[in-house]
């Protein structure tokens, strides 16, 4: 293996972005609960604001790259996040990169409240299995696996509509990933020896990778060589590892990194084991009305990379709008998954965001109000326009006798809901300043067909 400078990404929670305006002298404070993956999305859009010469992103990069020569038209993806990291006071995105890596989740421009960890982020359970999902793995075992009753669960993990449970076994660990639809299985694997550091025994055609580590692998990330593109954190607990949904192995291999090192190294696909094939063990109906939109939904969804897009067949179009003349959204469920899929003036299949609204754990989360009626989180649009940071807010809706939601604001005119798909989308040009936390100034309302109100949540976390 060949030692690595790699370009990875950790993944975490939607940002809660400030404004960008051109006649701001200073540099900003990382915001709340920065994510790499999030950055990564601003220097894109900043990437396509620059090549359409809009006049506040020409303005960024002259403040804060005045050395570029990139040509316009050929604005570059490296540029772009070096002007998104000098922005927030760090001389490159490498030095913005290591910061978010040895802070993740933490508040960028106030003492963070908590830290979120990373078995927050998945979710995860030691010595745990549900008992529906050791019989589902039992099932889909085959000769080349050990005894199904001699498995004794490591741990479970979950990240976007997935399941990963590693099991022990007499013959080595087994790994499992679960989707509501379809059941992976890893075959055996044994521990990696002293020195060796760490192996991928796993890998899924969901993105999931997972081996074995030495007990010296305290930390580690997973990532793709010469990739710049946003990648997961990695849970490392009993002598395995675990990336569940993070990206599809290709060709180039990847690349492992422990205990915080700043170089990798890189793992040659020969290397690896073939990629473990599915086995589709609840099979679930079509779903209804295969109209275009389903399609064209599918479709985005399936050609998803990192991370890849969990049973992109089983997802049903939800509410859609023009967000602003230049940008568009569709929005997307799968049970308590939403997505959610941005385009320009010309088509792209690029950045599907998954908002997973099952129970979160830990002291640092996404941002979700849940009810028992709606869901909500936000998202983040329009950078074309100089703003980058425009609030949406999109949810679920779990009553078909729900016929309305809107967003109720102090001294303010209410802001109405599209509804469609058992999703909804609201979206105005004065919800960015609306409070996370605090006294509630905002409640999402929620009536029947008849008007009556079936429920009432706030927009925001009490403290």
């Amino acid at each position: 293996m060949m030692a690595y400078r790699p370009f990875g990404r950790f993944g975490g929670p939607p940002v809660h972005r400030r404004r960008l305006r051109a006649d701001h002298t200073k540099d900003r404070a990382l915001p709340e609960r920065a994510s790499l993956e999030q950055l990564k999305k601003r220097a894109k859009d900043l990437r396509r604001a620059v090549r359409s010469q809009q006049p506040t992103a020409l303005a960024l990069v002259a403040r804060h790259a005045p050395e570029s020569r990139d040509p316009l038209v050929e604005f570059s993806l490296d540029t772009a996040q070096l002007v998104i990291a000098r922005l927030h006071g760090f001389p490159s995105w490498p030095r913005l990169r290591q910061h978010l890596a040895a802070h993740p989740g933490a508040s960028g421009d106030q003492p963070p409240s908590g830290i979120r960890k990373v078995e927050d982020f998945y979710r995860l359970r030691t010595g745990w299995a549900s008992t529906a999902d050791v019989r589902r793995c039992a099932a889909a075992a085959t000769h080349a696996h050990p005894d199904p009753a001699d498995w004794q669960p490591l741990l479970t993990a979950g990240r976007n509509g997935i399941r990963v449970i590693a099991f022990g076994s007499p013959d080595g660990v087994v790994f499992a990933e679960l989707t509501p639809k379809r059941v992976t299985l890893s075959r055996p694997a044994v521990g990696a020896s002293v020195g060796e550091g760490a192996s991928v025994t796993f890998h899924t055609e969901f993105g999931t990778i997972a081996g074995v580590a030495a007990p010296e692998v305290g930390s580690m990330v997973v990532e793709r060589p010469a990739d710049r593109r946003p990648l997961g954190w990695t849970l490392v607990a009993d002598g395995v590892f675990v990336a569940p949904n993070a990206f599809l192995v290709d060709a180039t291999g990847l690349v492992l990194r422990t205990n915080g090192s700043p170089k990798g190294e890189i793992v040659p696909v020969a290397a690896l084991p073939a990629r473990a094939t599915a086995v589709v063990d609840r099979p679930v109906p079509a779903v209804e009305d295969p109209a275009l939109a389903t399609e064209e939904l599918t479709a985005v969804l399936a050609v998803a990379d990192a991370p890849p897009i969990v049973d992109p067949e089983q997802w049903r179009p939800g509410a859609h709008a023009d967000l602003t003349p230049h940008e568009r959204v569709r929005l997307g469920r799968y049970g308590k998954l939403l997505v959610w899929h941005t385009t320009g003036d010309r088509p792209s299949a690029e950045d599907p965001f998954v908002f997973d609204f099952t129970p979160q754990q830990g002291p640092v989360r996404d941002f979700a109000v849940v009810g028992r009626n709606i869901a909500a989180t936000r998202m983040y649009y329009d950078f074309a326009d100089g703003a980058s940071g425009t609030i949406a807010v999109v949810g679920l809706v779990e009553d078909a006798h729900i016929a309305s939601v809107v967003l109720r604001r102090d001294g303010m005119p209410d802001l109405a809901a599209r509804i469609t798909g058992g999703t909804f989308l609201i979206a105005g040009p004065d919800l960015t300043d609306l409070p996370e936390r605090g006294p509630v100034t905002a409640v999402l309302v929620a009536r029947d067909h008849s008007g009556n109100v079936r429920e009432e949540l706030p927009y925001q976390r009490q403290d």
